[in-house]
């Protein structure tokens, strides 16, 4: 059996094995290590296709392609945006990602001779703990993982941010021959979103751990757009060429087959063109009104050829891209103290592209006397494997990371004034041990015992202050088991705890008043233990916290 390090990007996905200790690409299609997210259904011979094979069948008849089915896992709900796009009741996001990653793990495991994965690590958006609009798409994808029994003995999801600082300190201690210690902003940026994440890193018995400390991103689709990174860039470009050559509103500008074929057709260009892309826009830069009489490439729509030219690719990135990674950017540097300098770590694809490149070092002021950060050096050809090689280094132990909760939660306990008490058993930021049970506090540092009913409800929090918390009443399924716990006594001491799965676990003890708090959990073992599937599938009326405050 082996450990693998999987990156499940939204444009492409990698797969990393140890090779006598050095992180290595394993190519599931014996052509290449970028194996494209993509997948194609013939309808006309019920038969689905997958990476390299599904690209090459974009727009051609019968065919119905799923790109972006990762970032479509945040949005199953929305039939239109669904529809649009081409799923259905069966083929769900949901459902094309399992066969995708099904078919990447065969086709790995069959290529390495292998029968079964020990342990899976698997890469999963920062963003996705930023908003309960996104949060279950992280469940859904352990969901998913859970179903593959047959493949995988164990699986963990890990930030993806964090799965590539692992790799650069490692990367830089192989090559410098030195310890590295102190602090590095990873800046990921691929095809559906941006994600950044400040980490701390020490040495514990000469083992490498990497700390997250300072979390953010986006990812969220909005009007239409997949994401606010590279894959939502080349639909914009692609909108607004096509709507310049035909008159066509941007926003009333169908995603069909045709549509899809010119995005692939702008995406080849970005990629075998990269170098005259920066040659053009660094002509250019003193005079950008200048691009508009620049033609970049030409794209297939319908029956028509259209034109793409630099001032459409620079507007495209000043409409779509540059206000959202300056927000994200600002909010990456806020806890630092005063003067102090963290190293840079751009990694993801899109990062490579040169307008990205250009705004993140004009943003630091890279190179500049007062330069808000310290370039760390890596190969621009390893941006886009970083986030797989960290996988793999955590799926072998070379690495450790330390595991922060992306969500507080507890039960909603109220003082006699009825104002909301905003004590978190886990609270988001969180360092906590997979499996370990957390209780609510008193100010003395005493357990919360509570008065449970059908009607309780959880406090959650996906925000770095407590007054962001939402209250949320549990769904029939987690109510009734809720019940049926408290059956014969109705007061008792509720504790959570989070597995190497990221699922919740609410664990109900008896309430002994005689008992030590270390005794729960110990001495004293839970009646009952409920594991929380999604947020959306345990809990309803997701409603606002009011009064109360910080205890």
């Amino acid at each position: 059996m082996i450990n693998l390090g999987i990156d499940f990007g939204s444009t492409y996905t990698m797969a990393s094995i140890l090779d006598n200790g050095i992180p290595v690409t394993v190519q599931p299609n014996h052509l290449s290590y970028n194996y494209p997210s993509i997948v194609c259904y013939d309808s006309k011979r019920d038969k689905y296709f997958f990476g390299g094979s599904a690209r090459d069948k974009i727009g051609k008849p019968d065919i119905i392609t799923y790109r972006s089915f990762k970032m479509l896992l945040a949005q199953q709900t929305d039939e239109a945006v669904l529809s649009e796009r081409g799923y259905n009741g069966v083929n769900t996001p949901e459902y094309i990602t399992e066969l995708f990653l099904r078919h990447v793990i065969t086709k790995t495991l069959a290529n390495l001779k292998e029968d079964k994965v020990d342990l899976l690590v698997l890469g999963a958006p920062e963003c996705w703990f930023q908003s309960l609009q996104t949060v279950d798409a992280r469940g859904t994808l352990r969901d998913i993982c859970l179903r593959f029994g047959d493949l995988v003995n164990r699986f963990e999801l890990r930030s993806e941010p964090t799965d590539a600082a692992a790799f650069c300190v490692w990367s830089y201690e192989q090559k410098q021959k030195e310890k590295f210690n102190g602090k590095i902003l990873v800046v990921d940026y691929g095809g559906g979103t941006l994600d950044t994440a400040m980490v701390s890193v020490t040495h514990i018995n000469d083992k490498i751990q990497v700390k997250p400390e300072i979390l953010s991103g986006i990812g969220e689709n909005r009007e239409k757009k997949i994401g606010r990174a590279g894959i939502a860039y080349q639909e914009a470009v692609v909108r607004k060429a096509i709507s310049q050559h035909s008159g066509t509103p941007e926003n009333e500008i169908v995603v069909d087959k045709c549509f899809d074929r010119a995005v692939k057709q702008f995406e080849d260009a970005l990629v075998s063109d990269c170098e005259y892309v920066d040659d053009i826009f660094t002509e250019f830069e003193a005079v950008p009104e200048d691009l508009q009489n620049e033609h970049f490439t030409s794209l297939e729509y319908g029956l028509e050829s259209v034109s793409v030219n630099f001032a459409q690719m620079k507007s495209a990135y000043n409409e779509t891209i540059y206000s959202s990674l300056k927000k994200v950017l600002d909010e990456s540097m806020s806890g630092l103290e005063k003067g102090e300098q963290p190293y840079l770590a751009l990694v993801g694809g899109f990062c490579n592209f040169y307008l990205v490149r250009e705004q993140i070092k004009n943003h630091f002021n890279l190179g500049g006397v007062n330069g808000r950060v310290k370039m760390l050096f890596h190969r621009e050809d390893e941006r886009e494997k970083a986030i797989a090689y960290g996988a793999c280094l955590l799926a072998n132990s070379v690495i450790e990371v330390c595991h922060v909760a992306g969500f507080g939660i507890s039960m909603a306990v109220y003082n006699g004034k009825n104002e909301l008490l905003r004590d978190y058993a886990i609270s988001y930021g969180q360092e906590y041990i997979p499996d370990k049970i957390y209780f609510i506090k008193h100010a003395d540092g005493k357990n919360v015992p509570m008065v449970l009913t059908e009607a309780d409800k959880f406090l959650l929090n996906f925000g770095k202050r407590s007054g962001d918390g939402v209250i949320a009443a549990p769904k029939k399924k987690f109510a009734e088991e809720l019940k049926k716990s408290t059956k014969n006594s109705m007061l008792a001491v509720v504790g959570f705890s989070i597995d190497a799965a990221e699922r919740i676990k609410v664990h109900i003890f008896d309430y002994d008043p005689d008992a030590a708090d270390e005794a729960y959990g110990k001495k004293i073992l839970p009646k009952s233990t409920i594991s929380l599937s999604t947020f959306k599938g345990s809990f309803h009326n997701l409603m606002l916290p009011s009064g109360g405050g910080n205890r």
